[in-house]
């Protein structure tokens, strides 16, 4: 399959994720979270109660920088840590009820500026964008699959694109959709 895209079609898909990434990013009220920020608290509304170490692995940011990030969640009342029933020397991270808001109302945000732009699109390049969906999807499961828990939860993996990564588009956090390094405090916009 990678003989399908030549350089400069590579190219040209990784910037035009990455400017939708960036577009939509700018363009929601996020209440002055980081991407990081906006990221943990999503992976953990959807997958939690979770540990700190499943929760660093899923993030991809070591347990220091992860324990700063739960700490100024926890501080701002969007997530609460408990100690895990089963194992007291575990740290658990669950979401309050603050946090599922909060969450809910960037996705929601989210969603409805990709709206805004789509409804802008001529007609023939929406019915396009809608058939390469499937290719897009698959596009993000080789990328990374994303974890999935046995426990029901609010949200549905398989059709809840905001339910972890800060973004539809985003690569993981620490990474802009560019493939540069994110500074740990850059704001969502």
């Amino acid at each position: 399959m990678s003989d399908v895209f030549d350089h400069d079609d590579l190219a040209r898909l990784r910037i035009a994720l990455a400017r939708i990434g960036r577009t939509v990013d700018r363009q929601v009220r996020g209440d002055a979270l980081t991407r990081t920020q906006v990221s943990v608290l999503g992976t953990v509304a959807r997958l939690g109660p979770i540990a700190m170490g499943e929760l660093a692995e899923i993030e991809g940011v070591n347990p220091t920088m992860l324990s700063r990030i739960v700490g100024k969640l926890e501080t701002q009342g969007l997530l609460a840590r408990e100690a895990d029933p089963g194992d007291r020397r575990v740290v658990r991270v669950a979401v309050t009820g603050d946090g599922r808001r909060t969450q809910e109302h960037l996705r929601a945000e989210r969603t409805r500026v990709l709206d805004e732009h789509l409804r802008r699109m001529p007609e023939p390049h929406g019915r396009d964008l809608l058939a390469a969906l499937p290719a897009i999807e698959a596009l993000a499961d080789v990328l990374g699959p994303r974890p999935v828990r046995d426990t029901p939860d609010t949200d549905t993996p398989d059709t809840d694109p905001d339910a972890t990564a800060g973004t539809d588009t985003d690569p993981g956090p620490g990474t802009d959709r560019s493939g540069g390094a994110l500074v740990a405090d850059e704001k969502v916009r």
